[in-house]
């Protein structure tokens, strides 16, 4: 079940639903850490790419990717308005959901994005997206950062099979080579996201911590000014929360405090 498409973070509440879409990683199971912050009365569910347990093949193109992850949105609430939020990767599969559910006349009444990198076009660099599979696959299965940055990815899944072993990674070797796959899906078609304008408001959360430069970046995670990155995109109002952490620390227990906190207050407005 934690590998599912859909995963029901907590299914009982009669607020309309709020979805988290996957980060690169493909799975939703950091955002559990929203949740004493939203109230007991809303329903939280993740969204998770296709691939992860067999029951679908992986998107082939970011027009599926979208397309898929509405289906999953629509198979628990039919008609919107709807919430949305993402983190990372899943901020710019969010946005362009948004987009497309106001296009088909939906109302999206929140799109909250953390820490997202502008998707743009370019080349897929295949030796790029290793190193970043190896240091996401790691942090996903719980594995200590090396003091010599990530080793390659075999050599992590190895890693993960010990540790699963003894009882210290969440994630079985086979699991984590399905996670691998799936990352390296997503990183394939990032640059195919073109995004369109929202016209709507939305909320950002910027990581303040462990930034380089745009141009320097090559984890566009991790690049300086992402929020103003984004601004021609939302016609809306643009919040800019500062978040004092590393982009890939969002979810941790302070900084997910801050941002659920923001996030429950713009949902408790609207009605249900």
């Amino acid at each position: 079940a934690a590998l599912a498409p859909l995963l029901p973070l907590r299914a009982e509440g009669d607020r309309r639903p709020l979805f988290c879409v996957h980060p690169g990683a493909g799975v939703s199971w950091r955002y559990t850490g929203l949740l004493p912050h939203l109230g007991a009365d809303q329903p939280v569910f993740g969204i998770q790419a296709a691939g992860l347990d067999g029951t679908r093949q992986p998107a082939r193109d970011a027009r599926e990717m979208v397309e898929g992850c509405l289906g999953l949105v629509r198979s628990v609430q039919p008609d919107g308005p709807y919430r949305l939020l993402g983190w990372s990767y899943g901020g710019f599969v969010a946005h362009a959901m948004a987009c497309a559910l106001q296009e088909q006349g939906e109302e999206v009444e929140l799109l909250a994005l953390l820490d997202a990198p502008l998707p743009h076009a370019g080349e897929h660099d295949a030796g790029t997206a290793e190193r970043q599979v190896a240091g996401l696959l790691s942090r996903v299965a719980g594995l200590p950062a090396g003091a010599d940055g990530p080793p390659g990815v075999e050599d992590v899944l190895d890693r993960v099979g010990e540790a699963h072993r003894a009882g210290s990674s969440p994630v079985s070797r086979d699991e984590a080579a399905s996670i691998a796959a799936v990352m390296r899906n997503n990183l394939r078609i990032a640059p195919e996201f073109t995004p369109g304008v929202f016209r709507g408001d939305a909320l950002f959360f910027s990581a303040t911590q462990d930034l380089v430069p745009a141009a320097d970046a090559r984890d566009l995670s991790l690049a300086a000014g992402k929020a103003d990155a984004w601004r021609p995109y939302v016609r809306g109002a643009f919040e800019d929360h500062a978040v004092p952490c590393g982009h890939y620390d969002m979810t941790e227990p302070d900084p997910i405090a801050r941002i659920g906190e923001v996030v429950a207050k713009a949902l408790r407005p609207a009605s249900g």
